[in-house]
């Protein structure tokens, strides 16, 4: 997958440059920089930049995509030519243009027009590059590779091209890009509620320690005794307001090394997370549901096992599953079957490798591979429901936590100086 870096490099005169360079990923570009002549210094992901331009899927979102693919597919059906197709997409629009009519509702319609056109936007873009290169001669799959859209989507215009099917092809990829945005919103959805209790939990937090402890010092600082309980809380609370803005930069720090996997921290990370069964399980399930829903479609395709597994290898963000990829990818290039592989990788359990090793010897394994996708897609529900639980409950011990905390700390020796009882305990 394209991505954007922030790269800063020394030319063969000693100067030292930063620039914004697209590749695949950091080893590609300073690899490409050494060849140029260059001395690459520094390559960091650019992700703020990312986000704000995209460079995946012609800048396109998932259920845009989805919408697009499925046009495509019904006029390529109707018309038999790919060409023709686009020449239809990209006839112009009518011209949205004030009649004079409807004065109360103008600025509405206006408002909506431009929002429609800002939407569709990048797949007019797409569709008028499609009709001019095509009209030069040039293939789908090379349009399509300029636009950056994932492998899956160009490895299955390369089998389009060799068998003709382009609609079967064009409805599979909708599809795909259908459920894509599908497992996306399943995940976003799963943890929304409990992130959204974390984060009031934060804030609250926050007017705790700028506010309400600061109250309490105050009053606290009238008593002629307090309690050595309720003032080793208010020191702690003190001193964590003191390197509160070192915590946040640090843990800012941290996300942003995280994400770009700057010295490994990443890889680490991941190392010891899955050493733990429970959430090993969580990623494993989410990670083969996606694995086997993506296979089915490109077996079921017509593409051979060396192909598919070759794409997995290149293409996986998952560095425990790419490794392991790796090998069954090497297993397979010297000879060996694909449930042969897969159990020398060691990453599937013995039932998933003897039930693709029966579908191999008996010659129904996009079948057995679409059932394996429907299997895994039942145990990764099943656990983010459990994940989503074990965050609810771990943000509502917190609440109870610090409430009981502040009560037994703050609140009760409040109540016993206001009445002039000991509060010696």
């Amino acid at each position: 997958m394209v991505r954007n870096f922030l790269v800063r490099y020394c030319t063969p005169e000693g100067n030292s440059l930063i620039k914004n360079i697209q590749g695949e990923g950091v080893r590609e570009i300073k690899e490409r920089l050494i060849l140029e002549g260059y001395m690459p210094l520094l390559v960091v992901p650019n992700i703020f930049l990312d986000i704000i331009h995209p460079m995946q899927n012609a800048g396109m979102k998932d259920k845009e995509l989805s919408v697009f693919f499925m046009e495509l597919y019904q006029l390529t059906q109707s018309t038999g030519s790919v060409s023709k197709a686009f020449s239809y997409m990209n006839k112009e629009a009518k011209k949205w243009v004030y009649d004079g009519k409807h004065k109360l509702t103008y600025g509405f319609r206006w408002l909506y027009y431009n929002h429609r056109q800002s939407k569709l936007k990048n797949s007019k873009k797409l569709i008028k590059c499609s009709v001019l290169m095509l009209d030069k001669g040039q293939t789908l799959r090379e349009i399509f590779a300029l636009n950056h859209f994932e492998e899956i989507v160009l490895s299955l215009v390369d089998l389009a091209a060799s068998t003709g099917d382009y609609p079967q092809i064009f409805l599979k990829i909708s599809e795909f890009f259908d459920t894509k945005g599908s497992y996306k919103k399943r995940i976003a959805g799963a943890i929304a509620y409990p992130a959204f209790l974390l984060f009031l939990l934060f804030l609250s937090f926050l007017v705790f320690l700028y506010y309400i402890i600061p109250t309490f010092a105050s009053f606290f600082s009238q008593f002629p005794q307090i309690p050595v309980s309720t003032k080793d809380t208010l020191n702690l609370f003190i001193y964590v307001k003191s390197i509160f803005m070192y915590c946040a930069l640090f843990s800012g720090i941290a996300l942003i090394s995280l994400a770009s996997n700057l010295f490994g921290v990443k890889a680490r990370l991941m190392s010891f997370i899955m050493n733990i069964p429970q959430v090993r399980n969580i990623f494993n399930y989410n990670y083969l549901d996606w694995f086997f829903y993506q296979f089915s479609i490109m077996i079921s395709s017509g593409l051979t096992i060396t192909a598919i597994l070759n794409y997995f290898r290149k293409n996986s963000r998952d560095l425990y599953f790419k490794h392991k990829l790796d090998i069954t990818y090497a297993n397979l290039m010297d000879g060996f079957t694909l449930h042969k592989s897969l159990d020398n990788a060691d990453f599937l359990n013995e039932d998933i490798v003897e039930a693709i090793e029966y579908a191999e010897i008996g010659g129904f394994l996009p079948d057995t591979i679409m059932r394996l996708s429907k299997e895994f897609k039942e145990k990764s529900n099943i656990s983010v429901k459990l994940f989503t639980k074990g965050l609810f409950f771990l943000a509502m011990v917190s609440v109870v936590a610090f409430l009981l905390l502040m009560f037994f700390t703050l609140f009760l020796p409040l109540i016993q100086g206001m009445v002039s009882l000991p509060g010696s305990y």
